[in-house]
């Protein structure tokens, strides 16, 4: 997928108005817990213990305190206008820096051990670009771990979604806002269903979405009907991408069978 001007500037001015709006990160949604679950079992936290490291795509900075409870120095990147409000969030964390930068035009920082991008990539109009450019970032055997779409496990998910995304993505932020709301409810009910009948999707309803708010419900449903770009790729996919961005021991995990977590070393 090639990069344009007008896709890259689709993608962040969808998430500038997004984090503008939702910058609410208590909870689960911003927890230490939901974070180590993205990452396990390819990384903890600990991991990061001294380290310096980068999130890009930061949103409004949900993760970057937890990533300063363990690494010695950490930069989030945000390209749209969410960076104020992750400034806020992190304002009282001394080692975090937050920065408004795009993956395509990414700063000089000093040589990193890790660089994290977590529901970012499979949004952007050249991923390959940027996972290259995240690479460049990182020292020599520094590791890059990414979190995206699967399209296992969402086969019933894309067919009944996809369609609604094609009218969604166009929509005015009151609209999808107030749509967003209204299906909280019933997001909630098929929550509740899936603690006792094997549904589709039942362990990512049980094992994290049960655990959200009312608020956090309402920018996962946002967030899935709002990006102009969302990407879902198989295994293949996903593996290929990292090789193919000059990673090497690339492994990945299925995470509650809808999503891939990847890791790979820079050379």
């Amino acid at each position: 997928m090639s990069t344009t001007p007008n896709t890259a500037r689709s993608t962040v001015a969808d998430f500038s108005e997004q984090w503008t709006k939702y910058y609410d990160n208590s909870g689960y949604f911003g927890s230490e817990d939901l974070l180590a679950d993205v990452l396990k079992p390819l990384l903890t936290l600990e991991d990061l213990r001294g380290g310096a490291v980068a999130e890009i795509g930061c949103g409004n900075g949900r993760f970057l305190k937890t990533m300063g409870r363990y690494a010695q120095r950490v930069y989030g990147l945000e390209p749209g206008d969410g960076v104020d409000n992750a400034r806020r969030w992190n304002a009282d964390v001394d080692n975090v820096e937050v920065m408004r930068a795009d993956v395509y035009a990414l700063p000089a920082l000093p040589p990193l051990d890790h660089v994290f991008s977590i529901g970012v990539v499979h949004h952007l109009p050249d991923p390959l670009l940027a996972l290259q450019n995240m690479r460049k970032l990182l020292k020599p055997g520094g590791r890059c771990t990414i979190w995206v779409y699967g399209k296992e496990g969402n086969e019933l998910y894309l067919a009944t979604f996809g369609t609604l995304r094609r009218l969604t993505t166009r929509l005015p932020h009151p609209a999808l806002h107030g749509l967003s709301t209204a299906l909280v409810p019933a997001l909630r009910g098929y929550i509740a269903a899936c603690q006792v009948a094997p549904l589709p999707m039942r362990k990512y309803m049980r094992e994290v979405l049960h655990p959200l708010d009312n608020f956090a419900l309402r920018l996962n449903i946002y967030d899935q009907l709002n990006p102009t770009i969302a990407e879902y790729w198989t295994h293949d996919e996903v593996q290929k991408l990292m090789t193919r961005a000059g990673f090497s021991d690339v492994r990945l995990h299925h995470r509650h069978g809808y999503s891939w977590t990847a890791t790979g070393i820079a050379p």
